[in-house]
């Protein structure tokens, strides 16, 4: 499955919502710098946090292993770390901004694959397959001898 149309989405809705959460601060908090390089920090970590996941998942699938992902998740979480605290190190508003940097990739999503596929154009989200009829195994073919009890 080709995802390079579904990733570019992803980071163009990103990056537009990181610009909506600095000029939604704008009116709250006023034009200020370390809020924005808050959110620019956070809103790059996202990102480079979202194509490691990608770049995990296609080796998972080469190498049929769940190790890479556990790796890969304490990777992503000291990441998220360590630029929060170099950012509220710097300013409590830098923190705050890096925290709204977060969750912009996530708002991305939810905005994209969920109401706009919802409400605005009335069709089915190309990622949820759950309500075709799924083929399964049968399990008489597997004959055990705990079975016969």
């Amino acid at each position: 499955m080709d995802l390079t149309q579904f990733r570019k989405e992803i980071l163009i809705t990103t990056i537009c919502m990181a610009a909506l959460a600095e000029l939604i601060s704008l009116p709250v908090i006023g034009p200020s710098l370390p809020f924005g390089i808050g959110v620019c920090a956070g809103t790059a970590t996202t990102i480079i946090c979202f194509l490691l996941l990608i770049k995990i998942g296609k080796m998972m699938n080469v190498k049929k292993a769940g190790s890479p992902m556990v790796g890969g998740y304490f990777v992503r979480m000291l990441l998220y770390g360590a630029v929060f605290f170099i950012c509220i190190k710097m300013s409590v508003p830098c923190g705050f901004g890096c925290l709204a940097g977060f969750v912009t990739l996530h708002f991305g999503i939810l905005i994209l694959y969920g109401v706009v596929y919802r409400f605005v154009f009335k069709k089915k989200n190309p990622l949820s397959d759950w309500t075709e009829p799924k083929e399964w195994n049968d399990l008489s073919i597997y004959d055990d001898e705990d079975d016969d009890w």
